[in-house]
This record gives structure tokens, sequence and C-alpha cells, in this order.
């Protein structure tokens, strides 16, 4: 108050007229509009508030125009404030929260982990050794817990060496060739999401594209047991019959991820 009583007596004469006329012109201009007809102001609250001009400093008072002005300035503050607690952005039209975002480095090495010695992974591959058993395949394993083990580990073998080479050439051509669940509702929408997962891949964009890695895995992880461990008598053509089985069981693990398992 005291700088201001000084800066108002150094500046005594023109400005202060001035000042005295911004503050009582407009008290005297709102009086008047208080004293227009009482049909006027109910034909203006009446009007769509969006053909209202905004108030000026020509039709308020000067404090209530600085209540005014303070409060707009309170709430672009208020604003900012959200904005800043949010992150600082906004979703922009038509995007969602499930929207697809590439894996970092650690979250793909822990999927292949996963994919290759995880619990679900264990389940599939015991399955699998079971129905080998169950048909005799192959024969020269013969039965009992030794041709099982032989079976299980086999089939481990087999999902190892497919699931390695789909993530060295998913990292070799950065892209993200594990499954995904659908962001999608509805039984058809996430059944052809959860088919297409097994064939495709993702690059860092999120663009599907035809996955190279997931077909290599699948026919290289046929083709090396049979040409390495499995009886003498096997070739390359019962390797790519190994790999289309893999590619086809891909598929029904695929569904079974999306609509039962919770990953």
């Amino acid at each position: 108050m005291k700088l201001f009583a000084q800066v108002a007596c150094g500046r005594a004469g023109g400005h202060l007229i001035v000042i005295l006329l911004f503050l009582f012109t407009p008290a005297f201009i709102q009086a008047q509009n208080v004293a227009e007809p009482r049909d006027d102001r109910e034909s203006m609250v009446n009007r769509d508030p969006s053909q209202i001009d905004q108030p000026t400093p020509s039709r308020l008072s000067a404090q209530a125009y600085m209540r005014l002005t303070a409060d707009q300035e309170a709430r672009r503050l208020w604003m900012a404030d959200s904005s800043a607690t949010s992150g600082g952005s906004t979703p922009s039209p038509g995007s969602t929260n499930g929207a697809y975002v590439f894996p970092s480095k650690h979250e793909r090495f822990k999927r292949y982990l996963s994919d290759t010695v995880g619990p679900w992974t264990l389940v599939a591959v015991a399955a699998a050794a079971g129905i080998d058993q169950w048909y005799d395949h192959p024969p020269e394993w013969g039965q009992g817990a030794s041709g099982y083990g032989k079976r299980f580990a086999s089939d481990l073998g087999e999902n190892a060496i497919q699931q390695t080479t789909s993530y060295g050439l998913s990292e070799a051509f950065h892209l993200d060739s594990s499954f995904n669940k659908s962001d999608r509702s509805g039984f058809g929408p996430r059944l052809g999401d959860a088919l297409l997962e097994n064939v495709t891949s993702r690059t860092r964009t999120g663009k599907r594209v035809i996955s190279g890695p997931r077909l290599a895995g699948f026919y290289v992880g046929g083709l090396v047991p049979v040409l390495t461990w499995f009886p003498s008598r096997y070739n390359y053509k019962d390797g790519l019959r190994e790999g289309t089985y893999a590619l086809v069981f891909g598929f029904a693990t695929n569904v079974i991820q999306e609509f039962i398992l919770h990953r």
C-alpha cells in the first residue's frame, strides 16, 4: 500500500484522471443497464447462451471485471494442472486404452522364456507327448514311462528350437512375434485376431505383417528333431509334416489362450 500511495502521488496528474475514468465509467454504464425495462432482461435470459456476447470491461464494474478475470485465470491454471497430472497429454479422437504397444526388450525376452519353459508350455508339451504316446509315434521308442519320457523330451526340444528360431529372427527384424490377446469385443473378432496371431507379427508401429519368424520356427522346429534324434528312417518330408502339425497346433493354442487362459 505504501508503494502504491507513492506511485499515485507522484503521478497525480493525467494518470489519476484516467484511473478514475476507468473505475467509474463502467459502473455508470452498469447502472444504466440495471435501469433497462424488465422485458429486455427477460429476453436476454431466454436467449441461447451461445448467442450471448461474453462480458467485457465496458459492461461490468471494475470490481466485477477483476473478479471475472481472476476466475478465468483460476480455471486456466486448474486445467493446466490437471493436464500435467494426467501426463501432459489428452487422448486423440478415436484412441482406445487397448491400443497396441510394442513390448520392450525385457518383455520380449520374458515372453520367450515363458513360451519355451513356462508352466503353460510344459502342460502343452505334456499333452502333445501324451498324444504321441497314444499313437505310438515313433514306434521305436516303445510304451510305458520310458517311451513317454522320450516323447516328452523330444517335444520339449522341438518347441525350444521353434521358439528360439522365432525369437531370434524377430529380434533381428525388429518384430513382435509373441501372442497378444485381442483388444476387440465379440466372439468373431476375437477369434479372428487369435488365428491371425499364429501367422503374423507386429512391427514397431503395430502393423500386422506375415510372420516369417513364426513360420520359420514351426518348420525348423519340425525338421531339426527329425534329422537329428529321430530314428534314421525319418527324412525331411517327415520334418515338414511335423512343422505343419505344429502350425495347426499353434492355431488351437492361440484360441485357448484367447478365450480360456488369463495371460
